[in-house]
């Protein structure tokens, strides 16, 4: 009667503490207050539709597709990457696993010393074959919240290999029309060099012919010294962002020097159109970043739920079916069949606060989960913005420095026919020369800006991979 009048009072007790602990905290979606269309869209942008998954085949440039697909096959950080989903994949099938019964085979053979019925010491073998049974029964969710949380970390997997192909895809193409920028400022430079040794000579001629100064010589002679300081700074560059390709690709630094030696222009961006870049709300169901936060985050919740678990009995249910004999050769015989089929429940009832610590670890690390799917969320609106931004005001300033350069260059015309006929001063020519050089600098940077601006918009949107 104590018995039962005990666990009358604990059962409620019981009931109640399995309703508030067994359940995994709720997994809510991140979502702020959007507008209805990105504040730096493009006027030439279609909102509706969603932005090309494989961007780059957009320009139109073959030497830029091998590199990409290259790289997309053969970069480490993408075969890491590739490697950690493996991985996730296979603890998704161990989860999975972990809710059916194992099975197993046993045999044994032992010599064995003990007394007998009549209490006599009496030595004997023992011959024992079988199979063995054990399955846990999930009743507090234990096992299932395992399973879901390595279904989210398969989700976090893919998604992340996903992001990784976008990044590196991006990376190269970046690189890739950097390259390209920096062959352009060197060939700006190396025509100013020779446009400038032709002058040098030109005042030198006049010089020794009485027509000229030693301070136009010297003037010409510190502008082109100036120039020819620039060339090994970028041919500097140049080697670094093509040893940037080749490793990019999974290539030793110098795999691409003959490949990449030949200078070749930047693409058109006029022929690439940005078409349909969506909305707010599609650029966060589709970014790769934000679903592998999101999934990491179910990932904490499920596995604050399996910690909870532990707060409740575990129940397996286990047995074996098989023969024991004494001699090897009665395994076969049906009196030697032998099974046992059971039960077994264990329950830690005090260890001093080991699984609440655990719990409130779970808790926090499932908190931190949310915190950075929130921060995923921000970072990807941030990102889109900063880059549409970027790629409006890049082509507005390459524009405005195209048509400098084309200026400084009537200028520099002018400026050396009217030195030639002697209506002004060496001078001029030369603060004409410098400004042309610095012009087409200029502009070979703003087009390069540009191009890597509408990379980097591309990466943002991230559109829908392979489409």
């Amino acid at each position: 009667m104590m018995i039962r009048s005990a666990l009358s009072l604990i059962s409620p007790l019981f009931l109640a503490a399995l309703a508030a602990c067994s359940n995994a905290p709720e997994l809510k979606r991140h979502e702020p207050a959007l507008a209805a269309d990105f504040a730096n869209k493009p006027a030439d942008a279609a909102a509706a539709g969603e932005p090309v998954g494989r961007f780059w085949q957009g320009f139109q440039d073959a030497q830029l597709d091998a590199l990409i697909e290259r790289a997309l096959q053969a970069n480490t950080d993408l075969r890491i990457a590739a490697a950690n989903l493996q991985e996730a994949r296979a603890l998704g099938r161990f989860a999975d696993a972990q809710l059916l019964p194992t099975l197993g085979v046993s045999a044994g053979a032992a010599r064995v010393r003990a007394q007998n019925d009549a209490g006599r010491p009496q030595t004997r073998n023992a011959y024992s074959a079988g199979f063995d049974m054990a399955w846990e029964a999930d009743l507090f969710g234990r096992l299932s919240g395992g399973q879901r949380a390595a279904a989210a970390g398969v989700l976090a997997g893919e998604a992340g290999l996903r992001a990784a192909q976008l990044s590196m895809a991006a990376e190269v193409a970046r690189n890739y029309f950097e390259l390209r920028g920096l062959q352009e400022q060197l060939r700006v430079a190396r025509a100013a060099l020779e446009t400038q040794e032709a002058a040098l000579k030109l005042v030198l001629g006049r010089q020794e012919a009485g027509r000229g100064t030693a301070l136009d010589s010297e003037r010409a002679r510190a502008l082109l010294q100036s120039t020819a300081a620039s060339v090994p700074a970028l041919e500097a560059a140049l080697l670094r962002t093509r040893y940037r390709l080749a490793v990019l690709s999974g290539q030793p630094p110098t795999a691409l020097d003959r490949e990449l030696a030949e200078a070749r222009p930047l693409p058109g961006l006029k022929a690439v159109a940005l078409g349909g870049i969506g909305t707010p709300q599609d650029l966060l169901r589709r970014r790769p970043d934000v679903q592998a936060a999101e999934a990491q985050a179910a990932a904490a919740a499920a596995r604050a739920g399996v910690a909870r678990s532990d707060l409740f009995p575990r129940i397996t249910l286990g047995g074996t079916l098989g023969q024991n004999a004494s001699r090897l050769g009665d395994l076969g015989d049906g009196a030697s069949y032998a099974y046992n089929l059971g039960a077994q429940l264990v329950w830690n009832l005090l260890d001093f606060g080991r699984i609440k610590a655990q719990i409130a670890a779970a808790d926090a690390r499932n908190e931190a989960a949310m915190l950075g799917y929130e921060r995923a969320v921000l970072a990807a609106l941030e990102e889109t913005e900063g880059a549409l931004a970027g790629y409006t005001r890049s082509q507005q300033q390459a524009q405005h420095l195209f048509e400098a350069a084309r200026a400084a260059e009537k200028a520099a015309l002018i400026a050396r026919e009217r030195f030639g006929v002697g209506v002004s001063d060496f001078l001029a020519v030369l603060d004409a020369e410098r400004e042309l050089l610095a012009a087409r600098d200029r502009l070979a940077q703003s087009q390069t800006a540009a191009a890597t601006s509408l990379v980097g918009v591309y990466k943002a949107l991230a559109g829908g991979w392979g489409s």
